[in-house]
């Protein structure tokens, strides 16, 4: 196919240009030739992304053994992001065969390249229900959950939030992170030295707890209130409140309730955590309501 014709479709459009409102009439009386160009022009314009995509995939098939060739592999992977961040086109990513690549680069020997494939896969999951489905039943769940353990903090955070957009609102992908043990990593993550990817892990272990209130009482089982209690006696920031959250989504639970009564450390962080926030300045105190209010509520519902 011939490249698009941009130089014409622009020329079309600026010959049909009227600052005048528009005519339904003159709408109705555009020349059958003009349609086909226009539908034609639009049509090329479609398909450009996806031709794009295909080239990519071709060129991202071989093995980067030289640090330019791992640069160009890093550009490449940045560049398919942008486009699938366009929901068709990430369904086209996954309809013209683009899972095997992305899961052998999972496999890369740089670490740089690894994180951009996750991240690749992360926005073409997002909110995309049929995606999530192909890449479910193609097999991204287990090498993302190797890459969660990565020596690299970057390919944890990318990885852990495939997982998120892998799992979110996708009850079938939910239930298979649970059963390949989806919640002892994260609970195993939330006491990752990076703070990105403990805040992803922390953010990512709430959602499971929303939408399977019953894996409460398992992820207290887990060494969770202990861990809770050494992130909230940190200072306050994301990861405090990100914790305070998770909280609120286990004493939801009355079994895990019931254990976090138990957890005197635990007790003691919330104390402290609302006693640091009531001390704050009006003006600093804004931000932080949300985290107060999240203090408050954990606070109060383990003593019941």
């Amino acid at each position: 196919m011939a490249a698009p014709d941009w130089k014409g479709l622009f020329n079309w459009s600026m010959r049909n240009l009227d600052t005048q409102p528009p005519d339904p009439a003159a709408a109705r009386a555009l020349s059958e030739e003009d349609r086909r160009f226009l539908e034609r022009a639009m049509e090329e314009y479609a398909q450009e992304p996806v031709k794009r995509m295909q080239a990519i995939q071709e060129q991202l098939r071989g093995d980067a053994t030289e640090e330019g060739a791992v640069v160009k592999q890093e550009a490449l992977l940045e560049e398919l992001v942008e486009i699938v961040e366009n929901i068709d086109f990430a369904r086209d990513l996954a309809i013209i065969g683009g899972l095997p690549t992305l899961l052998r680069l999972l496999e890369s020997p740089h670490p740089g390249v690894r994180a951009r494939a996750a991240e690749v896969l992360a926005t073409c999951a997002q909110a995309n229900p049929p995606v999530q489905d192909w890449f479910l039943e193609g097999g991204v769940l287990q090498p993302l959950l190797k890459l969660a353990s990565d020596p690299d903090d970057t390919c944890r955070t990318k990885a852990l939030l495939a997982l998120s957009c892998l799992v979110r609102h996708h009850p079938a992908s939910l239930d298979a992170f649970r059963r390949a043990g989806g919640l002892r990593l994260l609970a195993a993550a939330l006491g990752d030295g990076a703070p990105r990817a403990r805040r992803k892990a922390l953010q990512l272990l709430r959602e499971v707890l929303c939408e399977r209130p019953e894996d409460a009482a398992a992820a207290c089982d887990l060494g969770l209130p202990n861990t809770l209690a050494a992130l909230m006696a940190r200072p306050s920031g994301e990861t405090g409140e990100a914790a305070l959250a998770l909280l609120a989504a286990l004493v939801a639970d009355p079994a895990a309730r019931e254990r976090l009564r138990q957890e005197p450390r635990l007790l003691q962080a919330l104390e402290a955590a609302e006693t640091r926030l009531n001390s704050l300045d009006l003006a600093d105190l804004e931000p932080r309501r949300e985290e107060l209010a999240l203090a408050r509520h954990s606070h109060r519902e383990p003593r019941r």
